[in-house]
């Protein structure tokens, strides 16, 4: 078409795209108001809302909901021979795509997959747990149909009690609850402490899945700095609760952050508690990681020094035993009661066969020996994948090598776009998680999170060596 010839909703289209690519307006960053748009064209407020909708459409901005517009990218190249496109890197700037955008990067034309924070497959006792599983329903078929027996029941929160006690807590069988994985667990307890529009505090960088939670709920984040050194900023925390809006509650992962990894020494826990009881805070403790210690003893949870039972310990054998059960339990202490009730109309029953396998693993003992094994993996992949990332990434690239868990969090110089990066990356069948996924504001824009769950194979060396490689022409 003849660019005289273009409607003027295209002609502002196409000096907004220009700004885009010039960089004025960075990935996430807010949009002119239509209003101040219309005027700055001297258009009307509707040919102003054209030109954002036809942008809308290219994949160049996003509309958030009372909120506005704000700077995407280009969509991402399809690969080549593929039917349909990947998931364009521009779709993280929305809180509420993250999730199922980094899901479907598990597409089988990427074969490196570093986007996720979860460990292989192969790492897994797959056959001894088929062979446990078939074992339980042979002996007991009921059940495939039944709620878990009262006395199954008993022995699987009796075996709770015995870990959680290997952990500093001290608990009692009615007061652990069964949930599907942490998730539900984290999720739960903000229904129990908060109301739409009250603000929770979090962790920044924060795990993605933890915003789209908040943003379900109604909620607002008020993010915390955390450093891959000692985890959440205590300084930061108190100025925000004596200064900032009213936090309803706090959820935080001391050990083993995500993404950076952080552990969060026990002084600080000590420290922590305190100042959330100064300040009446209950927090929610999320402690998905803290079996993947690749040290000899497992770090302590902030739960062992609560002695008011406000804190929601939140726990899970997800990453540590068999990711497909989705297996959680979390003690609430003195919410434990309206967090049962919570429980009975969301999730009513976990699967009976899978709790018996669980606690048949928790009695034997074999937990310990399964867990230990998959600890030593993980810690020798991360150790490689970090030599890797340094040898190859751009001068100036920092890693914090962490003490468990199984992501990596790397901070580029600032000139690297990591979400750009990713674009370019996808092209070529790798995949990681930018930084920009990481918080609900425009931060991060020079980080990115491998994944370390996968076994260190020469493809994956080669994958990481190229992707230093594109960090380079960034």
């Amino acid at each position: 078409m003849n660019p005289s010839a273009l409607p003027v909703y295209r002609h502002i289209a196409n000096a907004l795209t220009a700004r885009l690519d010039s960089g004025e307006f960075p990935p996430g960053s807010r949009l002119p108001a239509v209003r101040a748009l219309a005027a700055e064209f001297g258009v009307n407020t509707l040919t102003a809302l054209a030109a954002y909708r036809y942008l809308e459409q290219q994949q160049r901005v996003l509309a958030r909901p009372r909120a506005g517009y704000f700077a995407a990218l280009p969509a991402a190249p399809s690969l080549p021979g593929s039917a349909a496109p990947l998931p364009s890197a521009a779709a993280l700037v929305d809180v509420s795509s993250r999730m199922s955008t980094l899901l479907q990067l598990g597409d089988e034309r990427i074969h490196s997959q570093l986007h996720m924070a979860e460990a292989a497959a192969s790492l897994y006792p797959a056959a001894e747990l088929a062979r446990r599983l078939q074992l339980t329903l042979t002996r007991q078929p009921e059940l495939i149909g039944a709620h878990l027996p009262a006395g199954e029941q008993r022995r699987l929160l009796a075996a709770l009690v015995r870990l959680g006690h290997e952990r500093g807590l001290v608990l009692d069988e009615g007061g652990i609850l069964l949930t599907h994985g942490i998730t539900e667990g984290i999720s739960l307890a903000l229904r129990h402490l908060t109301r739409p529009g009250d603000t929770v505090a979090v962790e920044t960088p924060v795990y993605f899945g933890l915003l789209q939670t908040l943003e379900g709920l109604g909620l607002k984040a008020l993010e915390i700095p955390c450093t891959p050194e000692a985890g959440l900023s205590l300084e930061a925390l108190e100025f925000a609760l004596h200064h900032g809006p009213a936090v309803k509650c706090l959820v935080c992962v001391p050990n083993f952050q995500n993404p950076t990894g952080a552990l969060m020494p026990d002084e600080h826990k000590k420290r922590l508690l305190a100042l959330a009881r100064k300040h009446g805070v209950t927090i929610i403790e999320d402690d998905v990681f803290g079996d993947l210690h690749y040290g000899n003893g497992r770090p302590t949870p902030l739960k062992a020094w609560d002695r008011d039972g406000d804190v929601i310990y939140c726990a899970s054998f997800t990453k540590s035993f068999a990711p497909s059960f989705r297996l959680g339990w979390l003690a609430a202490g003195r919410h434990h009661g309206a967090l049962a009730r919570l429980c009975a109309s969301s999730t009513l029953v976990s699967s009976p066969l899978l709790q018996v396998v669980l606690a048949d693993v928790l009695d034997s003992g074999d937990y310990a020996r399964i867990s230990q094994r998959l600890r030593q993996q993980l810690a020798a992949q991360m150790t490689a994948t970090a030599d890797a990332v340094l040898q190859h990434f751009p001068r100036g690239t920092r890693v914090r090598r962490p003490q468990g868990g199984v992501v990596l969090w790397v901070e580029c110089p600032e000139t690297v776009d990591s979400t750009r990066l990713l674009q370019r990356a996808l092209a070529e069948g790798i995949s990681f998680a930018p930084g920009v996924a990481f918080s609900a504001a425009p931060r991060f824009g020079h980080c990115l999170r491998i994944n370390c769950g996968q076994p260190f194979t020469p493809a994956l060396a080669a994958a990481i060596a190229r992707l230093g490689q594109l960090a380079l022409g960034n």
